[in-house]
């Protein structure tokens, strides 16, 4: 081997490592960030009572509408705050096609 296909070898090989370093940051870290339009509820907390954990942050049922919300039904948001900067909040389940007022925090 040359002493130039070495060089070469050597410039591609580090060219990979720094293009790669963006998705093992995310992978070392283990932050996991949902585009807006792919939100989830994280937990609810017991089971069936309308106590959800959606962004980290606790959101209470008004209304027996939503008791039947499990972990993992994606939501987007109509109304409020997805971070519960807000008194009130209105989700819609996509898994389940209704909607559910909320108590924000």
């Amino acid at each position: 081997m040359s002493k130039s296909m070495i060089s070469k070898s050597i410039f591609v090989f580090a060219v990979a490592i720094l293009m790669s370093q963006p998705a093992l940051a995310a992978w070392h870290g283990r932050h996991i960030v949902l585009r807006p339009e792919r939100h989830v509820i994280e937990v609810v907390h017991p089971p069936y009572s309308g106590s959800f954990i959606i962004n980290g942050t606790y959101f209470t049922a008004t209304s027996a509408a939503c008791s039947r919300w499990t972990a993992g039904d994606r939501i987007t948001l109509l109304a409020g705050d997805w971070h519960g900067r807000c008194t009130d909040a209105v989700f819609h389940n996509l898994t389940r096609h209704n909607t559910c007022h909320v108590w924000c925090g």
